[in-house]
Formats: C-alpha cells, structure tokens, sequence
C-alpha cells in the first residue's frame, strides 16, 4: 500500500535518524530512533521486509548524498512499484505529494537520488544479501499465516519474521545497501 506522506513527518525525520561515522574501523547503521520506526509502520500500514527495505535505501542515499555535496530539494527514481515506496518517500522526504519520487516499475530495487541544485547524484541498492533476506521474509510470513494462530510452528515462524525485521532495522549499511556516486 503507497501513501502519501504527511508534511508534519517531514519535519520531525531530523530528530529521529542521527548518522554515525564507522566505529572501531567497521561500518555502523544509522543510529535510528525506535520513533522512525513507529511512525514508519503508521505512515504505510504495517510493518514489513519492504518497508525496511526501503527505508534504509532512503536514508542510506540521503546520507552519501548529501556526503557528495548534493544541495536543494531531494528527486527520487525508483525502479520497483512495491512496499519500499513508502520507506523511501518516508526516509528521504521525496514524496508523490509533494512530486519528488518517480516509479520506474522495472522490477529491481535500485534508488536514483538527486539533489536539484548542484545535480548530484547517487544510486543506492539492496545487496543480494538483503534481497535474500526480503524473500526469506515473504516466505516465512505466508507460511506463518496460513497457519493455526498459537501453533508451535507458527510461533517459531513469527519469530524468524520478527528476527528478519530486527536484522532490516539494525543491520550495518553494507550488509543491506550498495550506494555508489553517480555524479
């Protein structure tokens, strides 16, 4: 489900998602308020792989962005019309309504983010292993559902799906996103 972002959450990302430089020589994930994440799951409906997925993309290519020099208001091409819609207008503030996201749908999940001002630019991607991991989730939750509600099997697999979403929250970023400058 895509949905248009409220201007209110615009404005409170700053305080939710503070970026952190590499500790002791090894990458870290953003440092993501639980807030984010709440608001998050409200701003798309419910919590999934997808959502993540695409929030980290959004914050990842934000980062290197703006780490490139990118200035102005933030455009985004994205090549898949799925759930990681939302985590990108959500974590980047390029949003259908205020017409900063375009969708490509090629089926891939590949970010193009640009800052209009200077026309920079970054392209940001799932590593294979997070694409793995976001299969794994789609597996396991339909198996999971098309279980007993209390059984011992769906509650062993609710809590693979609950480990794979604790790995999209927390993950350090090379391990679930490539970003490359483009220019």
């Amino acid at each position: 489900m895509i949905r248009y972002l409220p201007l209110v959450l615009v404005v409170m990302l700053p305080v939710l998602v503070t970026v952190t430089a590499h500790s002791a020589g090894r990458p870290s994930a953003p440092v993501v308020e639980p807030a984010f994440f709440e608001h998050l799951e409200k701003f798309h409906g419910h919590t999934c792989a997808g959502s993540l997925m695409g929030a980290r993309l959004g914050l990842a290519a934000k980062t290197a962005l703006k780490a490139a020099g990118g200035e102005g208001k933030l455009k985004a091409r994205y090549s898949d019309h799925s759930c990681p819609l939302d985590g990108i207008q959500f974590a980047a503030g390029t949003t259908y309504g205020n017409k900063a996201i375009e969708v490509v749908n090629q089926n891939e999940h590949r970010l193009l983010l640009t800052a209009e001002k200077n026309g920079r630019q970054v392209e940001a991607r799932l590593t294979r292993g997070a694409e793995e991991k976001g299969k794994k989730f789609r597996e396991l939750k339909g198996r999971a559902t098309a279980l007993p509600a209390g059984s011992a099997e769906r509650q062993r697999l609710e809590k693979s799906v609950e480990d794979l979403l604790a790995w999209f929250r927390t993950a350090p970023d090379v391990e679930v996103v490539q970003v490359r400058v483009v220019r």
